[in-house]
């Protein structure tokens, strides 16, 4: 199926506003941040200029001089536009909230202080990304940034007035305040009124719900983001490991991270153990938070916050309500999800086999061959469970999709939008509405460190008014083939990954990982 997705009929009113929109998602800016974890990189890395902004500094210079001169342009960021959550930085001395054991370890957390140094080092590290969204912005264009699960640590609004402080420094100073003005972060959804709905779709993911669409803090410290199986992961794991690839690793399988050992070896392999140990006990400890902290005033204030944000958004408590039954249960409301989550199920059925295995060669030996073998099969069927074990049923692409015709008939929306999934797709909704990913523009992993034979398709949504309606076009841009974007055809798309067609892709990238 083509992406060209051509003007839908008059099903919906026409929009407020007289803008036109470019909508993409998962950037990443700032994935390259990890000089606390990986010191290494402060040499390497950071030395040269990402490739992620020559890409989109081309995109919206090319839509800044091609845009009608009466057609604003909305540039919506559906997600993941910072990648907060994988920063890893020193503490500095003069912080108000003073770190944690694990952020001594792991790098500046996400208390409100922390995460506005690190939206700083990311301005400082992408400075033409910044430079051309005030130039946008100046010609009286808008930004809106939607909530991801990378960049959940907007929530602050600390965080937020050092990114809008970010991009109007590039401006004069009498500019900077109507610059300030245009840009709308949403913590949840943005919505176009008979036209858009867009999300980033990390609340169908259970490894990435952070539950709260509004408020994700911690049950037990509310000056910090709760933490989730991705982020714990992402923080204790993949990025202290050199040369592993953080790509889509809480969706790779059971066989994949004992190849990972092997590779390790057993020097590598305890050290990374010992890792994967401590971040079991942090996710066992989001779960206890959980159950002792979400109590009934914690739950009467979250209603009262969705109250209002209905009020503001305009839109019905009762369509926020069946919205929220479409999404996933989080993993850290669950023990046994947290256990199958990171495989710990599987890890106490392979100990399990092993001593069963050790008991039988021990009888055997002193009580007869007929009672150490009395021991194969709970063995055998302690080692069938860790090689099968339950499926964890965590990718979250079907569920989006299906999701989708739901969230169009609540919202009156004509197109579905949301990233997350990395993987572009465009499919037809009832009442000729459609659900597009939006597909991906930066990485989270490093280039010599990302899986061979992975390449970065940078696709975008773009939705103008021609005629008396609105089209929308899903594109792909590539700064090298000139300024003339190209429409995205699904055929030469990929497959969406896991369960939902096609393998995860590998934990390792592209050197040998070190412990």
């Amino acid at each position: 199926m083509q992406s060209n997705l051509a003007a839908l009929g008059k099903r919906c009113v026409q929009p407020s506003g007289a803008f036109d929109y470019v909508l993409l998602s998962d950037v990443h800016l700032g994935s390259d941040i990890v000089t606390h974890v990986r010191p290494w990189a402060r040499t390497s890395w950071l030395t040269t200029e990402a490739e992620v902004d020559v890409q989109l500094v081309s995109l919206l210079e090319h839509h800044r001089r091609a845009r009608r001169a009466d057609r604003p342009l909305c540039v919506v960021m559906a997600g993941d536009f910072l990648d907060l959550v994988g920063v890893s930085l020193t503490p500095p001395s003069a912080l108000r909230t003073q770190p944690n054991f694990e952020e001594q370890q792991y790098g500046l957390g996400s208390a409100a202080d922390h995460v506005v140094h690190k939206v700083w080092a990311i301005a400082r590290r992408h400075p033409r990304v910044f430079r051309a969204l005030m130039e946008l912005l100046a010609e009286g264009n808008q930004l809106v940034l939607v909530r991801g699960n990378h960049d959940i640590e907007m929530y602050w609004y600390a965080a937020q007035q050092a990114f809008i402080e970010a991009v109007a420094e590039h401006a004069e100073p009498s500019q900077r305040e109507a610059i300030s003005s245009r840009i709308a972060i949403h913590p949840w959804f943005f919505v176009v009124e008979g036209l858009l709905y867009v999300e980033h779709g990390h609340q169908f993911d259970a490894m990435c719900s952070y539950g709260d669409p509004l408020v994700p803090t911690c049950p037990r410290d509310s000056r910090r983001i709760r933490q989730v199986p991705f982020s714990v992961m992402l923080r204790n794991v993949a990025r202290p490991t050199r040369g592993l690839s953080t790509a889509r690793y809480e969706h790779t399988n059971f066989g994949a991270y004992l190849g990972l050992l092997v590779a390790l070896g057993l020097w590598g392999s305890a050290r990374i153990g010992f890792r994967f140990a401590r971040a079991a006990v942090r996710l066992v400890g989001t779960w206890l938070a959980h159950v002792r902290g979400e109590g009934r005033r914690r739950r009467h204030a979250s209603r009262m916050r969705k109250e209002r944000f209905a009020a503001r958004e305009r839109v019905s408590p009762l369509d926020l309500s069946a919205l929220e039954q479409l999404y996933v249960k989080p993993a850290s409301h669950s023990l046994s999800f947290v256990l199958r989550s990171i495989y710990l199920d599987r890890v106490f059925a392979l100990v399990c086999a092993i001593l069963w295995v050790m008991a039988g060669a021990l009888l055997a030996r002193y009580r007869g061959v007929l009672e150490g073998v009395s021991c194969a099969l709970p063995a055998a069927l302690f080692a069938t469970y860790a090689c099968i074990g339950f499926e964890r049923d965590i990718v979250p692409t079907r569920r989006m999709q299906s999701s989708a015709s739901r969230i169009a008939e609540l919202f009156a929306a004509r197109w579905v939008v949301m990233g997350h999934t990395h993987q572009p797709v465009v499919q037809d909704l009832a009442g000729n509405a459609q659900y597009v990913n939006l597909g991906h523009w930066g990485e989270d992993d490093l280039p010599e460190e990302r899986a061979e034979a992975h390449t970065t398709r940078c696709t975008y949504l773009h939705v103008r008014l021609e005629g008396d309606d609105y089209r929308a076009d899903l594109m792909c841009w590539d700064a090298q083939c000139g300024a003339s974007p190209a429409t995205f055809h699904a055929e030469h798309g990929e497959r969406p990954e896991g369960r939902s067609g096609g393998p995860a892709r590998p934990l390792l990238g592209g050197m040998q990982p070190s412990a």
